[in-house]
């Protein structure tokens, strides 16, 4: 065998192996991505959930708010409309003439006592109050 033949053979050899290197390197480098794709799609996966959940959260929370918010005005509302219906109750030119009395019965018998407006005008509010909660479900 000649020196050019074996030279030849050491090149049609090396050639093939680098050939061989080269198609590992590039399999081993598509594995790499692949598996690197795979991580950031879990991990984009996970912070996509992650944000949903937050962002869930965060809606949950505001129509809370903007529920009690509601029902704050509403009782707000309530409770000037109470206000002045009973104003105009106690303004009436009947109760004022009036001396309104509140009948006690005791062991012994009944004593009429003398209401404070204002006391009674709570009172009635608080139980407007109650039964209108009562009416609306609330």
């Amino acid at each position: 065998m000649s020196l050019e033949k074996i030279l030849e053979k050491i090149h049609q050899d090396a050639r093939v192996e680098v050939e061989k290197i080269v198609s590992e390197a590039k399999m081993k480098a598509i594995k790499i991505k692949e598996e690197a794709e795979k991580e950031a799609k879990q991990a984009s996966d996970v912070l996509i959930r992650e944000a949903e959940r937050q962002a869930n959260l965060e809606a949950r929370r505001i129509l809370t708010q903007a529920r009690l918010e509601r029902k704050i005005q509403i009782l707000d509302s309530k409770r000037r409309l109470i206000e002045e219906v009973l104003e105009k109750a106690f303004e009436s030119e009947d109760l004022q003439k009036k001396i309104l009395k509140r009948k006690v019965i005791l062991k012994d018998g009944e004593e009429e006592i003398p209401l404070d407006k204002k006391r009674l005008k709570e009172e009635m509010r608080l139980k407007l109050e109650k039964y209108i909660a009562e009416v609306l479900n609330l």
